[in-house]
């Protein structure tokens, strides 16, 4: 859980940084006793721009503004400014994230170690990076940036690299991306008696770093060693199955024996990325005499790879690779009971049953311990046309005895109903049809830019009261189980439907971050929905016509296919920003429930109780 008001943030306006940066020390009440860690928090580049709409036409060069959260942290004897930091911090600042590199306590401009005698410990460290995971999620963050932000990755070179993994074995983070860390950890008492032959009688050696501006001799007492060479790696593999491991190393590196590449390869195995920068040693630099067949600037007189390892770890962090991620951590659903056995989140495919977007929405874990049940609510696109076989495998073995549909009884008739399967009319958004020409006289905002859909998506909402509750209702009244799952739908499986899958995740205790990946995964579902998709392309300047203004289609460059793209599109930040226009609105899914859909506290534990099982039998 993270706890409100834990982390004070401190922005130090003297400190030079560039103009999308800022300086601050985050304090965290317990662990720190002065000023806390120092950091360097780097802003979106689109913020630069004034407006939404100036972001939304600068999309192409850089990033929409995202709620994501990228920490970079050192290795040994070094600080946040250190080999490729700065440029990275940067290049993804680009693409949209929020950056913050920081300085481990003892290093840098960070206040010092808790214990001299000790140093600075991996124990010390993990409390260094819990403060910046309470930070991304605090007013105080909120405050700073105008929303909370998700710990969404962890870049962590050399000694750090330890840090973040142990860190890891306790907090979830998505990406955790290894730069050129040691596996065997022992290895360091060899490296210690190498710098000092006396380490083990005078109890540590001397070491050159910069501290507080200024390059100073500093004392690494033995028991800061001692702390990362006892380090079990192999308990690694107890990470969060849903995080991804990237490793980086550089093909020259006398540092780390590269077996430790291999040796990560193996723990991480079906979720892992391997990279190796050719001819780089530790620090990402060429050896001297390096041929430089790149062609790549030098740095100090030598070969500056730091460049391709920016290259490399920002193509991993791209919005397609991030959703391929989410989709592979997230395509089986394991069985509590039996944890050999798998289910899929996406059972009916679409070449075997020509429905598209089918997926349970269960097995996301919620915050308080629990995890939807799997296997008893399904969402998809319109499935009028599925096969014989689809029909049979939906009531024979996924146990479906309920669809919802959510579209207008126009756009049922029109486009067909799925038979041989009960049927309940849920005409979302007061049975208004959501073919594009009648919904964009009202929301011009899904064929501008998909980071309007929030205030489409709070009308659909608001206009749709009746059907979520008699949605809840049926789920409360013992209905819906494994074997009397339910589907719901709309056309595409996509607003409508991931309004309904919003609610009813962030009401069971979801975290915003999932809801938003659970959306963004239509992106995928709906490449098989051939059907409307050139039905949407096919409709040409009459997108123009719908849109209404010339104005507006002059001033947003949009085109027919940038418009239909839009109408399409299902962005993990477009889910997010409406989120946090719910939360705004609301505070809660609980009050919501309460006050909006007129719910019961007894109906909302029992919705829940039908939903929810334990993460661990």
């Amino acid at each position: 859980m993270v706890e409100q008001d834990i982390v004070q943030a401190t922005v130090v306006k003297q400190q030079e940084t560039s103009e999308n940066e800022r300086f601050l020390f985050l304090k965290h009440s317990e662990f720190h006793s002065s000023t806390g860690i120092a950091s360097i928090l780097t802003f979106p580049t689109s913020l630069k721009f004034g407006s939404a709409r100036e972001r939304i036409l600068a999309e192409p060069e850089y990033g929409f503004p995202q709620h994501k959260l990228v920490l970079l942290v050192h290795g040994h004897s070094a600080h946040k400014n250190t080999v490729y930091m700065p440029s990275l911090a940067q290049k993804l600042a680009d693409m949209g994230y929020y950056v913050l590199r920081i300085d481990f306590r003892g290093m840098g401009d960070s206040e010092p170690n808790r214990d001299q005698n000790l140093g600075r410990t991996i124990a010390q460290d993990c409390e260094d990076l819990e403060t910046v995971y309470q930070f991304a999620a605090s007013e105080q963050c909120q405050q700073l940036v105008g929303h909370s932000l998700v710990l969404d990755t962890i870049v962590a070179h050399s000694r750090g690299v330890m840090s973040m993994f142990e860190f890891a074995r306790k907090r979830f983070v998505p990406n955790l991306i290894n730069c050129c860390g040691r596996f065997v950890a022992g290895g360091l008492f060899e490296k210690s008696r190498l710098r000092n032959p006396n380490w083990d009688a005078e109890g540590g050696f001397k070491c050159e770093m910069l501290r507080y501006g200024k390059i100073q001799e500093i004392w690494i007492p033995k028991p800061e060693t001692v702390s990362a060479a006892t380090v079990d790696t192999a308990k690694f593999a107890e990470i969060d199955s849903r995080s991804w491991v990237m490793s980086i190393y550089g093909s020259k590196d006398s540092v780390i024996p590269l077996s430790a590449f291999g040796q990560y390869s193996n723990l991480f195995q079906g979720r892992h990325t391997a990279e190796m920068v050719m001819d780089a040693d530790h620090n990402f630099y060429g050896l001297p005499g390096d041929h430089n067949a790149g062609n790549l600037p030098l740095r100090k007189g030598l070969v500056n790879y730091n460049i391709t390892a920016v290259e490399r770890i920002s193509a991993f962090l791209s919005p397609e690779k991030q959703l391929q991620r989410f989709y592979e951590t997230t395509k089986f659903i394991q069985d509590l009971s039996n944890p050999s056995q798998l289910s899929s989140r996406w059972p009916l495919s679409h070449s075997f049953s020509h429905v598209s977007n089918f997926r349970d929405i269960g097995g996301y874990k919620t915050r308080d311990g629990y995890r939807v049940k799997p296997r008893v609510l399904y969402r998809c696109a319109n499935p009028s046309e599925v096969t014989d076989k689809g029909m049979e495998f939906m009531k024979e073995y996924l146990h479906i005895t309920r669809v919802f549909d959510l579209r207008s009884t126009k756009e049922a008739v029109e486009n067909g109903v799925i038979s041989d399967i009960e049927v309940e009319n849920l005409a979302f958004n007061q049975n208004i049809s959501a073919a594009p020409e009648e919904l964009a006289q009202l929301y011009r905002g899904l064929l501008l830019s998909s980071y309007m859909f929030p205030e489409a998506y709070q009308v659909m909402m608001q206009n749709s009261i009746p059907q979520i509750r008699r949605f809840c209702h049926y789920v409360i009244n013992e209905e819906c189980d494994e074997l009397h799952a339910a589907v719901f739908h709309c056309a595409a499986g996509k607003d409508r439907t991931g309004i309904l899958a919003m609610l009813i995740l962030g009401l069971l205790g979801v975290s915003d971050d999932t809801i938003a990946h659970d959306y963004e995964l239509t992106t995928l579902g709906l490449q098989t929905e051939k059907r409307l998709i050139k039905a949407m392309e096919d409709r040409g300047d009459r997108y123009y016509e719908m849109l209404g203004s010339k104005e507006l289609a002059r001033d947003y460059q949009a085109t027919p296919m940038s418009m239909c793209k839009n109408l399409l599109s299902s962005k993990y930040e477009a889910m997010r920003l409406f989120l946090d226009r719910f939360h705004s609105i609301y505070g809660s899914f609980d009050r919501f429930f309460l006050s909006v859909v007129k719910l019961s506290g007894n109906e909302i534990k029992k919705l829940k109780e039908a939903l929810l099982e334990p993460q661990y039998i």
